[in-house]
């Protein structure tokens, strides 16, 4: 039954969103904020930074050892499990991803990621030097090692990976924000070939990656009371395509939910006004449905880009959203 019952649903449900806080004497934690009944264990994880989240697994960074004494960790919700590990050498910024050991497989793999929680998993690791080397290494959970690494040299020299900024899973390749270059590093995990990829020509400020609605790597920005969406598409033979607008959507127009998630403000200001007073930024987004989370002066905002509705997650503003999706039911939680 649950196995139809996935089948048949097809998208897992949005069981929370993590972010960080920080707290008072310079320390921190990452936080899961439930968005449904389901109550995982543990809601905070002091000392941490979650780092990615996708196929029912989430990746943290453990930086004070008040978690455990692992570089980083695996944690699924759902059955409650955890998995430790040491980061290999870094040499400067660095980012990391987690994901279903079967997704590295050519093609984007042979698994529906419905209920793959407690199976094997990878994480793939991004790191660049001072000299502008950029290099990979993918951990896997039934080895219990790293790769051998990828090396690539930067186009431009300048590769310092955004930590904290969201990644994208396309096919079996990886896309991880760099942050002064303004360049895009891509991980083929089927070849373990880097690749570099500029982003949108018209992009200015934050922007976050994120597969595209029609396949291929998509890109989403704000500026102003807009939100811009670009897709990029690869061809079989791996050649390079161009950057193509693909959808704008005026904030300002979409549908008011105010009624139904009222916004934590003296005035009661719906969703329209609130883009007036400031403008928004692309802070996370959904992989499975399609939905991007924006920060306001009013919280984060979640926009479903097929139905064009608003609906207020948090009165927290986060510089980063994490989506945790998987599928839950009480004989599988432990």
């Amino acid at each position: 039954f649950l196995r139809r019952y996935r089948a048949f649903h097809g998208v897992p449900p949005m069981l929370g969103l993590l972010f960080h806080l920080e707290l008072p004497s310079s320390r921190f934690l990452a936080r899961f904020v439930r968005t449904t009944s389901f109550r995982p264990r543990t809601l905070d994880h002091a000392g941490c930074y979650v780092r990615d989240a996708r196929h029912g697994r989430i990746l943290f960074s453990n930086f004070t050892a008040e978690e455990n004494d692992y570089d980083l960790f695996v944690w699924s919700p759902v059955t409650g499990e955890r998995w430790g590990l040491y980061m290999p050498s870094v040499f400067n910024e660095w980012n990391v991803a987690v994901l279903c050991a079967a997704a590295a497989r050519e093609g984007g793999c042979d698994c529906d990621h419905l209920d793959c929680h407690g199976g094997p998993f990878l994480v793939a690791f991004v790191d660049t030097d001072d000299d502008g080397m950029t290099y990979a290494r993918v951990y896997s959970s039934e080895t219990g090692a790293w790769s051998d690494a990828t090396y690539a040299q930067h186009p431009n020299g300048l590769a310092d990976m955004d930590m904290l900024e969201p990644i994208a899973l396309v096919g079996n390749r990886i896309y991880f924000p760099a942050a002064e270059s303004k360049t895009i590093v891509e991980y083929d995990l089927g070849r373990r070939k880097l690749a570099f990829v500029d982003p949108p020509l018209a992009h200015q400020g934050h922007g976050i990656l994120m597969p595209a609605m029609g396949g291929g790597l998509g890109f989403a920005s704000v500026r102003g009371s807009r939100l811009y969406l670009w897709s990029r598409e690869t061809g079989s033979d791996r050649t390079a395509a161009a950057w193509t607008q693909s959808r704008v959507l005026e904030l300002s127009t979409l549908p008011d939910r105010k009624t139904r998630v009222p916004l934590n403000q003296p005035t009661a200001l719906g969703f329209t006004e609130i883009l007036m007073e400031e403008d928004m930024t692309a802070v996370g987004f959904a992989e499975v449905l399609g939905v991007i989370f924006v920060r306001t002066s009013a919280g984060i905002f979640a926009i479903n880009l097929e139905s064009g509705q608003v609906k207020k997650m948090s009165s927290r503003r986060p510089d980063v959203v994490i989506p945790y999706m998987s599928f839950y039911t009480p004989g599988n939680f432990q």
